[in-house]
């Protein structure tokens, strides 16, 4: 442990704890800072949902009938033990952010990190951060930016947990420079279904870490993670925007696909491409932005502040007001998803979505995300678009279609070094008595079919086929596990992995 952790008092002894509540989070030092809060997240109620609820606020609640709490590596293989003995399917839960019944059980056994939360050790001499799974990202970042440090890859949602992103893969805007978050997982302690513990480092078990990661558990419980970090100023250091605006999808897509394969000086970068109707008229927009460094003024730091302050205040404001006010509040800040603010901190790109629009005020929504190669993206993107055109037209079920964009340099997903992904995010407004759950489950076939013909994973969080053929093509780390059989089936004297 290095001498700077210990300002935090983080030993293996007493960790200190990274929680999130409505009131806020607790850093070390004992400080509470505002939280949003969408949905609950920390009620024994919540369990019963996932993050599907922000597109059928009506869905019916599947609450589990056991819930385990752990608050150590022995309290987690004692769970797996005992719902083994029984017989009994174990879930694992940190927030509950899938939207694609992975995270409920009706009826049976959730492991529930919310108490596996603390941050075990901090060491700036090997660049590294090492947390427990339920650990809160989010207040690790806040932490570790007390130190001039931060993560180089966070997701824009405060309630993600490390186990959580861990396990489907992870991307944000840093991602086309950065990797997944996956990417940037140097080291696992992992709870077999066996109930053993092992360690698995990126630098001796590189092929079976790679098959842990992006696993949705099915091999096994990440109770620890050791994760990469970076020195950074995200707080107040200011980037600017070279923003693109065009009304023209194959321009979109063209300059989409610039700046996801830039290879300069492109800090972050996302775009977004939106359709609704207004007055009757479908009204198209598209928005690219590539962040690159600035220098340095007043002036700009007074900018950023002001606009995200201002659009930060809207979203606020949306789920306190009556519900016609709120639309309209959500409506004003979500133009600032549309057209970004020219400047910018990476603090403010990360968590552009969750601080700008509330899920809850409005139309109800829907994700898809795919995970394509840059060869097909065009022909992808198209195809999705047209797959959402086509249930707007003739079922009625859609208010919006977007699709969000972002890139991925990602060791892991690629095939080899040179292939380029982007996370692709079918995001719709829907009607949700016309989004039918049928309607919902063709959707997702119909999206699984074209990624299977595009040569595209998808992000196995948001809704897919329940189909296990159609999933085992489409889910990213059925590569890993199929070369870990590969291997063992060519050295007939190595043994099979004990969470198998």
């Amino acid at each position: 442990m290095s001498a700077r952790a210990e300002l935090y008092g983080c030993t293996e002894q007493a960790a200190c704890r990274v929680e999130s509540s409505s009131a806020g989070v607790r850093t070390a030092g004992g400080a509470s800072r505002p939280r949003l809060v969408e949905l609950p997240h920390d009620s024994i109620l919540s369990l019963g949902y996932d993050w599907s609820r922000v597109g059928d606020p009506a869905v019916r609640p599947k609450y589990p009938a056991k819930v385990y709490l752990p608050r150590s590596i022995e309290d987690i293989a004692a769970a797996v033990r005992e719902t083994r003995q029984f017989g009994q399917t174990l879930r694992i839960r940190g927030s509950g952010h899938s939207s694609n019944d992975l995270v409920v059980e009706d009826g049976g056994a959730i492991l529930w990190t919310k108490l596996f939360n603390a941050l075990v050790d901090v060491d700036l001499a090997d660049a590294t951060v090492t947390v427990q799974a339920g650990a809160m990202l989010a207040g690790v970042d806040e932490m570790l930016g007390e130190l001039g440090y931060g993560l180089p890859v966070l997701g824009d949602h405060q309630h993600l947990t490390a186990g959580g992103f861990a396990s489907v893969g992870g991307v944000s805007p840093a991602s086309h420079r950065e990797g997944m978050f996956v990417d940037n997982v140097l080291a696992v302690e992992i709870v077999g279904w066996d109930g053993a513990v092992r360690r698995l480092a990126r630098g001796t078990d590189a092929l079976e870490l790679n098959r842990i990661l992006g696993g949705m558990g099915r091999h096994g419980i990440i109770a620890t993670l050791t994760l990469r970090i970076v020195a950074i100023d995200k707080r107040t250091t200011v980037v600017r925007n070279r923003r693109h605006i065009t009304f023209d999808m194959a321009k979109f897509i063209e300059r989409s696909r610039a700046n996801i394969e830039s290879d300069d000086d492109v800090l972050y970068q996302h775009a977004i491409w939106d359709e609704r109707t207004v007055l009757g008229q479908t009204v198209t927009f598209g928005q690219c932005s590539a962040y690159t460094p600035t220098r340095q003024s007043v002036w700009k730091r007074l900018r950023e502040r002001v606009a995200f302050g201002g659009l930060h205040a809207l979203r606020n404001l949306a789920g306190r007001l009556p519900a016609g006010l709120g639309r309209v509040a959500n409506t004003l800040s979500g133009l600032g998803f549309l057209l970004p603010p020219r400047f910018a901190t990476a603090r403010n790109i990360e968590s552009f979505t969750e601080k700008v629009v509330d899920h809850t005020v409005g139309d109800p929504v829907r994700f898809y995300a795919a995970l394509a190669p840059m060869s097909t993206y065009g022909a992808l993107f198209r195809e999705l678009h047209a797959i959402a055109t086509r249930y707007r037209d003739e079922h009625g079920c859609l208010t919006s279609i977007s699709l969000y964009v972002v890139g991925l340099r990602s060791p892991w997903l690629a095939a080899d070094e040179r292939e380029r992904h982007c996370d692709l995010l079918l995001y719709l407004g829907v009607v949700p008595e016309a989004m039918t759950s049928a309607r919902v489950d063709a959707l997702a076939r119909e999206v699984d079919a074209a990624c299977i013909r595009h040569g595209a994973f998808r992000y196995m969080h948001s809704r897919t086929s329940s189909d296990p053929a159609i999933r085992a093509r489409i889910d990213p780390n059925a590569r890993h596990e199929a070369r870990i059989r590969q291997e063992a089936s060519a050295d007939p004297a190595a043994k099979p992995a004990a969470n198998a």
